[in-house]
């Protein structure tokens, strides 16, 4: 089987991902809250209090549920609870008991009201944001919809939207915390907490576009030498969200490139030989169809397999097929295995009759990729099938003449399955 290497999976429950979800909103929340409470130096009221002992309750409870999750280790599920333990420890811990004790709640709560300084209690508010370093776990965990450890982490490695969200959050969160920076090096004239993070915002957007209005500049060495910092971590910034834009945006063009590349040779070797321009026509055609999505490169790539798993591969494909049809819902598994079995696949050109009426119907097919257009005996178009569909059943089930002609539109790849193949199958079954 194709997970055999696998066959240990990571839990699979709405109420993980409904967790995980939770604890990423909170770590979310301090993430961007904190940094401009210390910055403002903004007074704590009471609910951000209860917020904070209820949330630490949470991110405890989620320290004990780490513990018995397993982790996937070079391409191994590792569900020992003594491994997943010392794993735990080794790595993760420390961070995260530091980053879920409410320090300033308890210090509040323990010191006498003139030891307290306003200052410091913010500061240790800053240990929140520790936690900070879970949001790529698990942002994987809500990724998670297979169960299949290794499968989700290559969508994960290969999903542009994850890359993207994840590259969004970093800089908010980076611009966030360099703002709140550029708050308490510069004395801003404005006494508004609102008006003073929005002119500190303005400030590092114009200082990082390397736009610099002037309008807003450094008063003293300090916000100086901060400014010069934020304008090198600017260019680096700026080179590294337009180089991932720039390669995910080359990456989505890159089937299109490869469709004008072939092309362009195919046109050069056509031109050379002088080839007519009906044939020429008809491979443009081919090459057009099976250029516009991403299934000739899957392809490509399933070629490349041991022929063990590309006949795994071709069995659980055409399987999909066979469960599409409505006369094979009820089927049992065993059964619509048996007919897997007995598929050949053909390749259909433009204008091509795949069905004639009036024949008599012994097979049916499965429309893999393609158009085809099926016609009355007088010619005139009754429906057009698409990708997916299936056509042919009614002559093959009932016995009867054909009572329509099916042609192809566009080139095709059916799956044929014969009736004398899976005759014993479906007597079996039904």
């Amino acid at each position: 089987m194709l997970d055999r290497h696998f066959s240990k999976h990571l839990p699979r429950n709405p109420l993980n991902v409904l967790w995980n979800f939770l604890i990423l909103l909170a770590t979310a929340w301090y993430g961007f809250s904190v940094p401009i409470a210390f910055a403002l130096k903004l007074d704590m009221p009471g609910w951000t209090q209860l917020l904070d002992i209820t949330l630490s309750i949470v991110f405890l409870v989620d320290i004990l549920t780490v513990f018995r999750t397993p982790f996937l280790n070079n391409n191994e599920v590792i569900s020992d609870p003594v491994l997943i333990r010392q794993h735990y420890v080794k790595n993760r811990l420390f961070v995260d008991f530091i980053g879920a004790i409410p320090w300033d709640v308890i210090i509040l709560l323990t010191l006498p009201p003139h030891d307290l300084s306003p200052h410091w209690i913010a500061l240790t508010r800053l240990l929140r944001t520790l936690r900070l370093f879970r949001v790529p776990s698990l942002v994987a965990n809500l990724r998670k919809h297979t169960g299949n450890a290794f499968v989700d982490a290559i969508y994960l490695e290969t999903s542009k939207k994850v890359k993207m969200s994840l590259m969004f959050f970093w800089v908010m969160i980076g611009l966030n915390t360099i703002a709140c920076g550029w708050i308490l090096v510069h004395d801003s004239p404005a006494k508004d907490p609102v008006s003073i993070y929005i002119q500190a915002f303005y400030w590092l957007i114009v200082t990082v576009a390397t736009v610099g209005y002037g309008d807003i500049t450094p008063q003293n060495d300090m916000s100086r030498l901060y400014a010069t910092l934020v304008m090198l971590v600017g260019i680096a910034m700026y080179g590294t969200i337009i180089g991932s834009v720039s390669t995910t945006i080359a990456n989505t063009n890159a089937q299109k490139q490869r469709r004008r590349d072939k092309f362009a040779a195919l046109a050069d070797f056509m031109k050379r030989y002088d080839i007519p321009l009906k044939t020429q026509n008809d491979i443009f055609q081919f090459y057009e169809h099976s250029l516009r999505d991403r299934i000739s490169l899957a392809t490509e790539i399933l070629q490349e397999l041991p022929q063990e798993l590309q006949r795994e591969i071709d069995k659980y494909a055409n399987l999909f097929m066979l469960r599409s049809v409505p006369f094979f819902t009820q089927a049992s598994h065993e059964c619509l295995m048996d007919m897997v079995s007995c598929l050949t696949t053909t390749i259909c050109s433009p204008r091509e009759i795949i069905i004639k009426a009036g024949d008599s119907g012994n097979e049916m097919y499965f429309l893999f990729h393609g158009e085809v257009e099926v016609l009355d005996p007088q010619g005139h178009q009754l429906v057009r099938l698409r990708t997916g569909s299936f056509f042919g059943e009614v002559a093959l089930l009932k016995q009867v003449e054909r009572i329509a002609t099916v042609r192809a539109i566009t080139f095709c790849c059916n799956a044929i399955i014969f009736l004398s193949l899976i005759a014993d199958s479906l007597v079996s079954e039904f």
